[in-house]
């Protein structure tokens, strides 16, 4: 009886962390979300010919392409989206010994 309270145990902590990265990963996909919004605005302000876009700005914009994928990366994990489970779809096919193809 000890195991199973156990077992209930970490399955309630396993949940709950799981949860508290949810959550996480949503905050810091919000703060990024509002970070590129200002960013993009601050770049359209600016004076600058496409071609001559400072390396810095592409630095920025690389970067929050980069976190924005690594919190994608980790909230799939957290909610189970990237767990497959194999179905075979195959048809099943039955063999039947012993038929004649002529008499079918």
């Amino acid at each position: 009886m000890a195991k199973n309270k156990h077992e209930k145990d970490i399955k309630q902590l396993k949940q709950d962390v799981n949860q508290r990265h949810i959550d996480f990963y949503d905050k810091t996909l919000s703060i990024l979300n509002f970070i590129l919004d200002e960013y993009s605005r601050e770049l359209t302000r600016a004076d600058i010919e496409f071609l001559d876009m400072p390396k810095n700005s592409t630095n920025v914009l690389d970067f929050l392409i980069s976190s924005i994928g690594k919190i994608q990366k980790g909230q799939r994990l957290a909610l189970g989206m990237d767990e497959v489970d194999f179905e075979d779809s195959e048809p099943q096919i039955n063999i039947i010994e012993g038929v004649d193809a002529k008499k079918i």
